[in-house]
């Protein structure tokens, strides 16, 4: 029987409270203020040897909880949970020796991060150099996505879509010939081409402002979530369900979303809908793409667009007052 939303809601509750587990967390993050190359130096407290796994572990099945959660909508507020996990997941593998699958467990902390509204600590878990060993090519697209370099990504989702290696024909080819090639590994492509074709319409998406093609992305990892776990895919079904949440985050504060359009029978509806679309693509097309707002701009880009409401946007370093996050704001707002 399916887990209720409300029990579900209390087991994430004592789960993220302060000291659980023997204070497992304050562990990890003592730990990784000491250790450098998962060395600890001579004298240092006695941490349990299980501390990395147990950290993990914790992680993974706090992040799992707030995921169904948050698919349920059950309007609970999973910032808190989703910052837990990323941080748990950091305190294992941050200066530590993160081994074969470092790099997948960045790329899990950097969406946990996200999906928590934390996108700098999120960007600061994909090192450029280093740290990001034996990627998938799925996580390698979040990776792109995630630090915004949008190009790289779309490189890397049509390589693959038209790939003659990644076709139908090909797949069956290599089911029939090749004794090393599987039904799971022909099962495995199908669902890295649908997380693809997700990426691609999405992109599409957040460059037009088209809703139906952000919608068919949900759509087709949906599919791929669903086909994975019944095939017992269990890498790609984790992979795409962190895509399906990053995006579904990721078009809710969109530019396309946050930004409002003026009325219809506004004297500059028309001339606003340009310069608000054209400025939105401008911004796709940087080379570090911005294509969301952040959660301090959220209030002050609603207040901005009104022009009987003045306002002073006043945010700390590194909250988004860059000129190429303000400029949609009217001429009588002062950033």
């Amino acid at each position: 029987m399916a887990e209720s939303v409300e029990h579900l809601a209390g087991r994430l509750s004592k789960a993220t409270r302060p000291g659980f587990r023997g204070r497992l967390l304050d562990k990890g993050l003592a730990r990784g203020m000491i250790w450098r190359d998962g060395v600890m130096p001579p004298g240092s407290p006695p941490f349990p040897e299980s501390l990395t796994e147990d950290l993990l572990d914790y992680a993974h099945t706090l992040l799992n909880m707030a995921l169904r959660l948050r698919e349920q909508n059950s309007g609970a507020n999973l910032e808190r949970p989703f910052l837990i996990a990323g941080e748990a997941i950091e305190a294992a593998v941050h200066r530590g020796s993160d081994g074969s699958e470092g790099g997948f467990h960045r790329v899990t902390a950097a969406v946990a991060f996200h999906l928590a509204r934390y996108s700098a600590r999120a960007y600061s878990m994909l090192p450029t150099r280093g740290g990001l060993t034996n990627l998938a090519p799925t996580e390698t697209a979040l990776v792109q996505l995630l630090r915004r370099q949008l190009d790289e990504l779309q490189q890397l989702y049509s390589s693959w879509l038209l790939g003659v290696e990644h076709s139908d024909d090909r797949i069956a080819e290599r089911l029939s010939e090749d004794e090393d090639f599987d039904v799971a590994d022909a099962c495995g492509e199908v669902i890295v081409s649908a997380f693809m074709r997700g990426l691609a319409l999405f992109d599409h998406a957040i460059t037009t402002g088209e809703g139906r093609s952000a919608l068919a992305a949900k759509e087709l990892l949906q599919s791929a979530v669903a086909t994975a776990r019944d095939v017992h895919a269990v890498s790609h079904w984790w992979t795409t369900t962190l895509a399906l949440h990053l995006l579904d985050e990721l078009w809710g504060l969109s530019l396309y979303q946050q930004v409002p359009l003026l009325p219809p029978d506004h004297d500059d509806a028309e001339h606003w809908s340009v310069l608000r679309r054209d400025y939105i693509q401008r911004l796709r097309s940087g080379k570090r793409s911005a294509i969301e707002l952040w959660p301090s701009q959220l209030d002050a880009v609603r207040r901005a667009v009104n022009p009987v409401d003045d306002l002073v946007v006043a945010l700390p370093t590194s909250a988004g007052k860059t000129p190429d996050r303000g400029a949609l704001y009217p001429a009588h707002t002062r950033c």
